[in-house]
């Protein structure tokens, strides 16, 4: 019985792990397509959210954004199973809902998109600020805490940097990138388990 619940576990956190490593493979060749149906996408002048407005780009960019967010909850709750201390998959969770919801609600919907694009970028920069700090178990898992660390750190600079531009594209980009590379990372880690 044990065994089969152990087997049971090992299977999840394995799916979970393949999640981690679509995400950025999915969002990013989703961003891609929707940047190529639309020739007036400039990074300094625009956000990511504006490609999620028209026509082909906007299938591309919200379902992109849609499944993304359903990867990373996937992969949130394999951390669930596999990290000690649960607050930061948890906030990661909500993180991936709200990747979802900006998704769903593109910027015609200027309220509910402010607030799960918001809620993305901030619950992310957190949610691996505290699973960094706090991965503690052996040496493999160290580092992956100090990466998961760094990759707030550079979420929470670009955040910041969101402030002066005129287009948030870069930031945005700068803010999820090495966070999605972490996931990739902690992905291939869960699936040789």
């Amino acid at each position: 019985m044990a065994k089969n619940l152990n087997s049971e576990k090992n299977r999840i956190t394995r799916i979970a792990g393949i999640c981690g490593i679509l995400i950025p493979i999915v969002v990013f060749m989703c961003i891609g397509l929707a940047m190529f149906h639309s020739p007036w996408f400039r990074w300094t002048e625009n956000a990511l959210s504006d490609l999620g407005v028209g026509d082909t780009s906007a299938i591309f960019f919200n379902s992109g954004m849609i499944l993304g967010g359903i990867l990373a909850l996937v992969f949130s709750l394999g951390l669930i199973k596999t990290l000690q201390n649960k607050i930061g998959a948890y906030i990661l969770s909500l993180s991936s809902i709200a990747l979802i919801g900006i998704g769903i609600f593109p910027e015609t919907v200027y309220t509910l998109h402010f607030i799960t694009s918001a809620a993305f970028f901030v619950l992310l920069a957190i949610s691996l600020l505290i699973i960094g700090l706090s991965v503690k178990q052996d040496q493999s898992e160290r580092a992956m805490g100090i990466l998961a660390t760094i990759c707030a750190l550079l979420a929470i600079c670009s955040t910041i940097l969101l402030l002066p531009w005129e287009g948030i594209a870069i930031p945005e980009t700068l803010s999820c990138f090495p966070a999605f590379i972490w996931f990739m990372m902690y992905g291939v880690k869960m699936t040789v388990v």
